[in-house]
């Protein structure tokens, strides 16, 4: 259930914001006391406009009337398509499947993979932007260097009247520093982290994309290479039955009608092998694109030719999805950007206390005559508030405000589109796995009938059109078998990537399994 986010409040904030505007509006008031005169007033009244300041300084410091945005769904307690379980799924998922040679080409992919590669510079860029972001809260120091020399032209006379010869040099070390007083330096630091965390999250997206597409391509591939052998019998068993009838026709015992049909059967049998055969090679060329090599060098990639398992994969709890999905963590890092910008936006109401020093020595020489070094010291503040802006301050805290609602209704979108994908995916799996079962009873079932049809044809006591009937339905009833193991994988598969897991294997700095480098 999505209800409409509510601003979360710190109660102490909340009272520091009530005593601060009181003692602005207190500022304002005109003194009550009949002795009080207009001339003491205007005595006061810098020091009005000084308490004013300090209430501004201090009301930014707390940060009082900022919000903080969280999502508010409802998340059950179990998906609706499993049994309530404690246990959680399987880290690296491809190695319940038994496949080796789908383990290596994860574990090639993980780390040979451009896109991941690409997600990764973005988080290089993100962390330096952090960086950037951070180091404004710190003084600026700096080396200034100086040198002067004037040659008048004059006569020495001259130059002693006032027109003097200048030669002179300084050196000195400057610092600069913008005062957080209102926070709004420290929630650019926050947001940008914010940042870096989202940036990381959307690399663990992008690896956990890669994965799973390697996974489906490979199975794509195993089950069309499967589908192949299986149309390729299926065409040659055609061919035999061509040839058989062709030869009954020559002697009286077959018409031309079933001549005719029977090379109908043949020619739609061999049809369906060329489709087949561009789809094992265009899933060949995909993974090995996926696993940061060419399509050049796909025939390379044969797969294994034992039998898979299809494991049976634990849920877990839905609140722990949250947790585990990167795009889900990358949109809660997100909003916490847009909260973070949203206190910054809220600065732009206070005043920014600047303040910069130089520090050092210089000598100056006068008509040839050396004065010496010296040393200084400048010291310089700058309080600047904001009075008239036509607007623009407001413009800007509206734009964050805005951000802060869409992110918040984003991340809200995402976790019920992502548990919407774990329920779609559960019972995909679920109605696949039993119709897998039926289909696999009804292929042994056609096996059998077609073996007793041809004995019956074979010994006359049946005619050519049961056995063509028998051939065409175990043809169906193969083919489809084949599709539904091929989709019991895809559809496994797929719950695996809506669960989001396997990412964490491969994070750097953390080093692989033993069976994901197997």
């Amino acid at each position: 259930m999505l209800t409409e986010p509510e601003p979360i409040a710190d109660a102490s904030l909340t009272t520091s914001c009530s005593a601060v505007l009181r003692l602005i509006s207190s500022a304002f008031e005109r003194p009550r006391h009949p002795m009080v005169t207009s001339a003491s007033i205007r005595r006061t009244s810098p020091w009005r406009v000084t308490g004013i300041v300090v209430a501004w300084i201090v009301l930014g410091a707390t940060g009082c009337s900022t919000p903080v945005l969280k999502q508010s769904v409802d998340v059950p307690s179990r998906f609706a398509a499993a049994a309530e379980t404690a246990s959680e799924p399987e880290i690296a998922w491809w190695e319940s499947y038994g496949d080796p040679v789908l383990s290596e080409l994860i574990r090639r992919a993980a780390y040979e993979n451009r896109d991941i590669k690409i997600a990764a510079e973005r988080v290089r860029a993100a962390r330096a932007g952090e960086t950037i972001s951070r180091s404004r809260l710190f003084p600026s120091i700096g080396l200034a260097a100086t040198g002067l020399y004037r040659d008048t032209g004059h006569s020495s006379e001259a130059k002693r009247s006032g027109l003097p010869d200048i030669k002179g040099a300084g050196a000195g070390v400057s610092v600069s520093w913008e005062v957080d007083i209102a926070g709004g330096l420290r929630a650019g630091a926050a947001a940008a982290a914010a940042d870096t965390i989202a940036a990381e999250h959307g690399t663990r997206g992008v690896r956990l994309l890669v994965l799973s597409d390697i996974a489906s391509n490979y199975f794509i591939l195993v089950g069309t290479l499967r589908q192949l052998e299986t149309v390729r019998a299926i065409a040659a068993a055609h061919d035999d039955t061509l040839r058989l009838v062709t030869a009954r026709a020559r002697v009286g015992l077959a018409t031309p009608f079933d001549v005719e049909r029977a090379q109908t059967d043949a020619s739609r049998a061999h049809a369906a092998i060329p489709p087949l055969e561009t789809l094992a090679a265009v899933s060949r060329h995909r993974i090995a694109v996926l696993i940061g090599d060419q399509a050049f060098n796909a025939a390379a990639i044969v797969p294994w030719s034992g039998e898979r398992v299809v494991p049976s994969a634990s849920p877990g709890q839905p609140a722990a999805l949250l947790q585990r999905r990167p795009d889900l963590l990358g949109l809660e890092a997100q909003l916490q950007a847009a909260n973070a910008r949203r206190r910054q936006a809220h600065a732009e109401w206070f005043p920014r206390l600047f303040l910069n020093a130089l520090f050092g020595s210089e000598t100056v020489n006068l008509n040839g005559i050396g004065l010496g070094a010296a040393r200084f010291t400048n010291v310089f503040g700058l309080l600047a508030m904001p009075i008239f802006n036509a607007g623009r301050t407001r413009a800007i805290n509206e734009i964050a405000a805005s951000g802060q609602r869409e992110a918040v209704l984003h991340y809200e979108h995402g976790i019920v589109r992502a548990l919407e994908d774990v329920e779609n995916a559960l019972v995909q799996v679920r109605d696949e796995r039993q119709r897998n079962q039926t289909l696999q009873s009804a292929s042994t079932t056609a096996e059998a009938a077609l073996g007793r049809a041809q004995s019956l044809y074979d010994r006359g006591q049946i005619d050519l059109l049961p056995l063509l009937d028998a051939q065409r339905t175990r043809l169906t009833v193969r083919v489809s078998a084949n599709d539904s193991d091929t989709q019991l994988l895809l559809d496994s598969v797929q719950l695996y990537k809506a669960l989001g897991g396997g990412w964490e294997v491969f994070e750097p700095g953390k080093p692989p399994t033993v069976g994901a480098l197997q």
